[in-house]
């Protein structure tokens, strides 16, 4: 009874928790986002339904060279008699007859082989298309955490900035209220306030409306306050874009795709090959029971009897060896899809190569960028001080204090920007090389990851 009890308190401490909580804001990290966003999606659901039937066929091969069978049962139950010519409709029941037919066949042909393979490779495609979704989604969501988190920030300092504005406007309300303020000057200050106003509410609604298609991803209520627990950290990268080309080209997923499409041609090719111009041996064998299939007949009550018969053929096409025949030019036009297939690889392996090395250029000139941006900022808020000290003492004009105000917050969110960028280029070269973001910036002192 006493540990019913506790069980009892225990739930009831856990409800009370929970209706708590409920109000509170969920504080959600990235490897937490993105395992709910790969566990909520539907198209890789989908995808994995897809990749177990791709499975189920690739581990029961045998299935190809399965031989059929076939079982018919048959019964005569209107003996053939005259209809309408003499000597008329006459129902005998002599003769009534049934049958039964088992049977079984096997076709062996050189092409089997090839078609083994090709299930193989099917789903070998699908589950490499399967985690290749399952990647780019993760690079999505990352992403998304980010631009979030990179809002966040921004409103901060759009709030910070209306709460200068509005400072300001208490203070220059008494001026104007007692005379020691003229008409313009007021006006100006009310204007700012309403700007600063105007730009936080932008901000906030442009985050609402990106935080609402993240929880969507994530499958979390509307509504739900997050707090972001994590960042990429901006680290130097100082890999060397041809080592890196070398070491991980050929394990890029369009690159390995590609081969996989060059394999399926040639084992096509192979099947239509062999289909149209190797020799098929089938193998044939039929059991038959039933009725008498000759002789007097008593209906039903003829005595049982059976055979069985076999049959080898070997079956040697002639058509597809006669250039110009349809068979012909269906081999010909395999020949042809497997040399485009060998081409696109060809493209595929540049269009990669200029990806990497833009990639890795780009990081270069970003992190560049963002140390000077950085200095900018630090510069503008210097300067920002130095104006409202003057303005306070009267040598510096309202016009020229937020002017340095605007520079501040144009400094502040192209450093914000750059910093996105940085984050999300180095998510691109990471999905560029296939590895895993995290080995790019735990060795970022290394040339090669």
């Amino acid at each position: 009874m006493n540990q019913r009890l506790v069980w009892i308190s225990l739930l009831l401490l856990v409800l009370i928790s929970v209706s708590q909580a409920s109000g509170e804001a969920i504080t959600l990290t990235i490897d937490e986002a993105v395992q709910m966003a790969l566990d909520q999606c539907l198209n890789l659901k989908r995808g994995a339904i897809d990749l177990a039937q791709t499975e189920y066929s690739a581990n029961r091969l045998w299935s190809e060279i399965f031989p059929g069978f076939s079982l018919n049962a048959g019964l005569t139950f209107l003996p053939s008699t005259p209809l309408i010519t003499e000597p008329g409709f006459s129902y005998r029941d002599e003769g009534l007859s049934y049958s039964l037919n088992l049977g079984l066949s096997l076709a062996l042909n050189p092409s089997l082989r090839s078609s083994m393979r090709r299930i193989e490779l099917a789903y070998r495609s699908q589950l490499l298309s399967y985690e290749q979704a399952a990647k780019q989604l993760e690079i999505q969501v990352i992403k998304s955490f980010l631009s979030l988190i990179n809002s966040k920030v921004h409103i901060t300092f759009m709030e910070e900035r209306l709460g200068l504005a509005l400072q300001h406007l208490a203070q220059d309300r008494i001026a104007w209220e007692n005379g020691m303020l003229n008409e313009l000057a007021w006006l100006n200050t009310q204007l700012s306030v309403q700007t600063a106003r105007y730009n936080l509410s932008v901000a906030q609604g442009d985050y609402q409306i990106a935080l609402e298609d993240f929880l969507t991803l994530l499958g979390i209520d509307a509504g739900t306050e997050i707090n972001f627990d994590g960042t990429i950290e901006i680290v130097p990268l100082l890999y060397n874009p041809e080592e890196l080309i070398l070491l991980y080209l050929p394990q890029r997923p369009d690159i390995i795709h590609q081969y996989q499409t060059i394999e399926r041609m040639e084992l096509t090719r192979n099947i239509t090959a062999h289909s149209s111009r190797s020799p098929t041996l089938e193998l044939g064998t039929q059991w038959r029971g039933g009725s008498p299939t000759s002789g007097q007949r008593a209906g039903f009550s003829d005595p049982f009897t059976d055979s069985i018969t076999g049959s080898v053929t070997l079956r040697i096409p002639i058509d597809s060896w006669i250039p110009g025949t349809r068979q012909n030019q269906t081999v010909r036009n395999a020949d042809a899809e497997l040399e485009k297939a060998r081409l696109d690889l060809q493209n595929t392996e540049i269009q990669a190569k200029a990806q990497i090395r833009s990639l890795v250029l780009n990081l270069r000139n970003t992190l560049e960028s963002l140390e000077i941006a950085r200095l900018r900022v630090e510069v503008a808020e210097r300067t920002v001080q130095a104006t409202q000290e003057g303005f306070r003492n009267g040598t510096v004009q309202f016009s020229t204090l937020e002017e340095v105000r605007n520079d501040l917050n144009d400094a502040r969110q192209r450093f914000l920007n750059g910093e996105l960028s940085y984050q999300s280029m180095l998510l691109d070269l990471a999905a560029a090389l296939n590895v895993d973001w995290r080995m790019l910036t735990s060795q970022q002192d290394r040339s090669t990851p």
